[in-house]
């Protein structure tokens, strides 16, 4: 193999082996842009703003309001028949993914404890985390019926009695457990530094299960589901923009893409919050790929006041350097996001209506969930994609002990499966698809708000000056490690 070829499939395992975060997603390539940065990042920019004017032109009509109104309805409400899906195929992929979980406890605890022969860290970081999240944006909630911990314990009540359900509790808390322990996953997928090591991996999803298990025996499983257990709360968040939804009769129906993103009421702050830290989460991970943070790192790592502080918290400087950055960006991002909010109340209270800034952030927040999806599948795709191809090996010898099960051993890793134009313009489609979509989705929340036309477009003008400051600043992360960037 070619000293190349072997440093590109390095590249695109870095994440899960935990040899630093700078290349996490790299190709071994780069793509040449034809034309300035510059101006592909003005181009979405005017995208986003141009969709606005459109829908703002539709919505100047009475008729095209009411329309957009009663469109909001329907796709907050799916009218198409439920598609019935057999309680034993659910209970077959539920067993499955349960022993899926213990094997890949098994092999970290157990196996071979080089990354690259073990099938702990790639089902947790490529599988686990980015493909579920793939899944539940594109096709629906799965992680519901996947959900390893809910199922052990649906094993443990079967045998002992259903627990009692505390939902006022639920009710009492939002997500806020939910959202300390994201904080806490989201620090050891981006930094802690032994996220690659099979034990301490398996270890860890232990402990979260211990966790998990205790406050379901607590509380009782469904409270706990829906206030503190983080896949279910990130993964059914994810899952409000599928075209899809599991109504509570069961069954499965289809609806219009996002159209689980359109409330009528503001929701809670927890959840705000959360919706907030998982978007400014996965912009971090972008942002430890490019030039700045780069810069930043290497300043600080030779300053003796930053290592001498490093050293007196008996920790290393670059993780130290992650966390603070890690806590930096989301709180920007927050803060920015509620002075948007105050702007727009501020614009829809001049124009006659009555409203705050709370009620804005809390009425306004899922509107950006399209843009957490489409700036995840823009920046972990060729991650999914190459790295995902270790699990055909890997399920073969999942130990790393020499087995060939089947038969699949030696398969070679395809890096030729996307090159680094394809991820350009496939990052450049989804980021500018996804803030128009976040576009339209605020555009119908303001009409169901406000009964003026005036004050529904003043609230959404800041709206849409984030939007299109966050796709230029979206498509200059996402540029950095696959394209030559030309200045404009």
């Amino acid at each position: 193999m070619s000293g190349p070829r072997i440093l590109a499939i390095a590249a695109a395992t870095l994440p899960f082996i935990g040899t630093g975060s700078a290349a996490a997603h790299g190709l071994g390539q780069r793509y040449d842009l034809p034309v300035p940065l510059d101006l592909y990042m003005g181009a979405g920019a005017v995208v986003v703003a141009v969709s606005f004017v459109v829908m703002a032109l539709f919505a100047g009509r009475p008729a095209a309001r009411n329309a957009g109104a009663a469109a909001a309805s329907e796709v907050s409400k799916p009218g198409l028949p439920a598609i019935p899906l057999p309680s034993l195929a659910a209970g077959v992929v539920r067993a499955a993914a349960l022993t899926f979980f213990i094997l890949v406890v098994a092999a970290g605890l157990f196996g071979n404890q080089d990354p690259f022969k073990n099938l702990a860290p790639v089902s947790v970081w490529v599988i686990g985390w980015v493909g579920i999240a793939f899944a539940s944006a594109l096709l629906g909630d799965v992680w519901r019926v996947l959900n390893p911990f809910d199922t052990a314990f649906r094993c443990l009540e079967s045998v002992v009695g259903q627990r009692r359900e505390k939902p006022w509790l639920a009710q009492r808390w939002g997500v806020w457990p939910a959202l300390a322990l994201f904080t806490v996953f989201a620090w050891a997928e981006l930094v802690w530094p032994a996220r690659d090591r099979p034990a301490a991996l398996a270890t860890a999803m232990l402990a979260y299960g211990a966790v998990t298990w205790t406050a379901m025996w607590c509380v009782g499983r469904e409270t706990w589901l829906r206030s503190g257990e983080v896949f279910t709360i990130a993964f059914g968040l994810l899952a409000r923009f599928a075209p899809t939804i599991a109504p509570a009769e069961g069954g499965l129906r289809l609806r219009a893409l996002a159209g689980g993103l359109i409330v009528d009421r503001p929701v809670s702050w927890s959840l705000t919050a959360f919706t907030l830290l998982m978007l400014s989460t996965v912009t971090f991970d972008g942002i430890l790929e490019t030039p700045p943070w780069a810069t930043l790192a290497e300043a600080s790592l030779a300053s003796p006041g930053f290592t001498g502080m490093a050293a007196s918290l008996g920790v290393a400087p670059y993780p130290l350097l992650q966390t603070l950055g890690l806590v930096a960006v989301p709180v920007t991002f927050a803060s920015l996001y509620l002075t948007v909010a105050a702007c727009m109340a501020m614009g829809a209270r001049w124009s006659g209506a009555r409203t705050t800034t709370g009620e804005m952030a809390r009425l306004f927040v899922l509107t950006l969930v399209p843009i957490a999806v489409a700036y995840h599948l823009a920046h972990y795709l060729t991650y999914l994609l190459i790295a995902g191809q270790f699990m055909i090996p890997l399920l073969s010898d999942p130990f790393g002990v020499g087995w060939d099960l089947f038969g699949t051993k030696l398969y070679f890793i395809d890096i030729g499966v996307i090159d680094a134009r394809t991820a350009w313009y496939a990052a450049l489609t989804l980021i500018v698809g996804g803030h128009v979509i976040a576009v339209w989705i605020a555009h119908i929340t303001a009409i169901r708000r406000f009964a003026s036309r005036r004050a529904a477009l003043a609230s959404q003008v800041p709206m849409l000056i984030l939007m299109v400051g966050y796709t230029a600043v979206s498509l200059w992360i996402l540029a950095q490690p696959i394209t030559e960037v030309t200045a404009g």
